[in-house]
C-alpha cells in the first residue's frame, strides 16, 4: 500500500511511532497491539505520559548478537581445515562405498538365479 494511500491519521500515526523508539519496539514485539496503541494515539495524543512509561528499547541484544558473532569468529579460527577437509574426504569415500554395495545388491536381485542346475 502507498503511503500516500494512508488515511492521514494513520500517515500521522505511523510518522509518530518512527519517531519514537519505546512504541517501535513494543509494537516489534507483539504486532497485535498496534490497535490499542492506535486508538490509545487518537484519544490521548502524542504527549501523554502513556507512551513514556512504555519500557525503553534494551541496547544489550544488540551487544549480545556482537559478542556472539565474536566467539563465532574465534571458533572458526581455531579450526584445523586440513582436518576438516580430510574428514569430509574420508566421508565421500564411505558414501562411495555405500553406494556401490547398493549397486551390487540392485545387480544381485536382476540376475536370473538357477534353482537346480541341469547336467
Amino acid at each position: 500500500m502507498n503511503k500516500k494511500d494512508l488515511h492521514p491519521s494513520v500517515q500521522r500515526f505511523k510518522e509518530f511511532v518512527d519517531q519514537n523508539p519505546r512504541v517501535k519496539n513494543q509494537l516489534r514485539k507483539n504486532h497485535k497491539l498496534i490497535q490499542k496503541y492506535y486508538e490509545k494515539w487518537m484519544i490521548l495524543g502524542e504527549d501523554d505520559s502513556f507512551w513514556s512509561s512504555l519500557p525503553p528499547e534494551k541496547k544489550e541484544y544488540q551487544a549480545n548478537k556482537m559478542e556472539w558473532i565474536k566467539q563465532l569468529g574465534v571458533l572458526v579460527e581455531d579450526i584445523d581445515w586440513e582436518e576438516v577437509s580430510r574428514q569430509i574426504e574420508e566421508l565421500g569415500g564411505a558414501i562411495g562405498q555405500f553406494q556401490q554395495i547398493i549397486s551390487d545388491a540392485k545387480q544381485d536381485r536382476q540376475k536370473p538365479k538357477m534353482e537346480y542346475p541341469y547336467y
